[in-house]
């Protein structure tokens, strides 16, 4: 199999990551090759690769990506290997969540999975060096959805239970419950009931406890809201449709006003779950509500969902489906001006 590749070479992405930095930490990292750089640098790039992951729940991807991108390139500039060993895997780690943030980008918003999967390769690769239970796990459930919602559903049923084992040796509990979830929706995916129903409960379960979100290193957030909408979603994907609607009604009052790609994603699912219960124009409603989100934060995957739904709705021709469709043209051909959309 061909490996994939991608370079970290664009001056640009290296220049605008340093000129995001404090004065004191760009003389740091504007420093001759081969020197040290002290821990205050270090924590300030960390601090803002925390808010670039949870710029994901708002942030169109375009811009995203090659923010995250830039990210890497200046790791890189500052040769993390020959850094002093407190440094060193603190820098490492930054390393993967930035290519997990622009792999998760890349395959589910922008469609390149070649280039996501060359991401993907690099925060496993790093993850492993520095022995992090808490990135490995982000990867390998980054990996599920890549790979199920490519057209191998057990594939991706493979990585998702490969990242809740890899949570269970030392990840953040929120990291365990976020990694059962993404289980729980390789089950539904797989047609398999019971293992939806058990991993959904192990996710509730670890989040009725105690945290320890120092050590999140996840993209945006996890809680209760999304656990709904999860739970509304796989319940949608197995047929059962009316029994989905409440979790999917409860994720849509929860989900905080600013995430903007989680309540996109819920709406094209309580879409989905209506049409399924044969409810025409609440699911006509729900799309364009989707649709709208989408125009934002540039998540094809919902582009592609809201066509799929249109396409088993569009034989009914009422006023709601031919609005849908008109809705549908008129986003396509925003995000294909923004070089976001096949």
């Amino acid at each position: 199999m061909r490996r994939r590749t991608f370079t970290l070479g664009s001056l640009a992405g290296l220049t605008g990551a340093v000129a995001g930095l404090s004065p004191d930490a760009q003389a740091q990292v504007s420093r001759p090759a081969g020197g040290a750089v002290d821990q205050a640098t270090v924590d300030e790039l960390r601090s803002i690769g925390a808010s670039y992951r949870r710029s994901y729940k708002s942030f169109p991807a375009s811009t995203l990506v090659p923010v995250a991108h830039g990210q890497l390139q200046l790791v890189t500039s500052l040769k993390p290997k020959t850094q002093p060993a407190r440094l060193r895997n603190s820098l490492l780690a930054h390393m993967v969540e930035m290519a997990s943030l622009a792999a998760v980008l890349l395959s589910l918003d922008l469609g390149d999975q070649e280039q996501a999967d060359a991401y993907m390769d690099l925060g496993f690769r790093i993850a492993k060096e520095i022995g992090s239970a808490e990135l490995s796990a982000l990867i390998l459930a980054g990996r599920a959805f890549g790979t199920s919602y490519g057209g191998d559903p057990e594939g991706g049923l493979d990585y998702a239970l490969a990242a809740v084992e890899a949570a269970k040796r030392g990840a953040s509990v929120r990291m365990r419950a976020w990694t059962n979830a993404v289980a729980s929706e390789m089950y539904s995916s797989t047609g398999d009931e019971y293992g939806f129903r058990s991993s959904m409960e192990a996710s509730r379960t670890l989040l009725s406890g105690s945290m320890d979100d120092e050590r999140w290193g996840g993209i945006a957030w996890f809680d209760l809201s999304k656990a709904d909408a999860y739970e509304g979603s796989d319940l949608a994907r197995l047929g059962r449709f009316d029994e989905a609607l409440p979790s999917l009604d409860q994720a849509l009052v929860r989900l905080s006003p600013e995430m903007l790609r989680h309540r996109c994603t819920a709406f094209i699912s309580r879409a989905e779950a209506h049409a399924g219960a044969g409810h025409v124009e609440q699911a006509c409603e729900d799309g364009h509500a989707a649709l709208d989100l989408v125009e934002q934060v540039q998540h094809r995957g919902t582009l592609r969902r809201v066509t799929d739904l249109h396409r088993t709705l569009r034989d009914n021709k009422t006023a709601g489906t031919r609005s849908l469709s008109e809705h549908l043209i008129d986003t396509r051909t925003l995000l294909k001006a923004s070089g976001s959309a096949a």
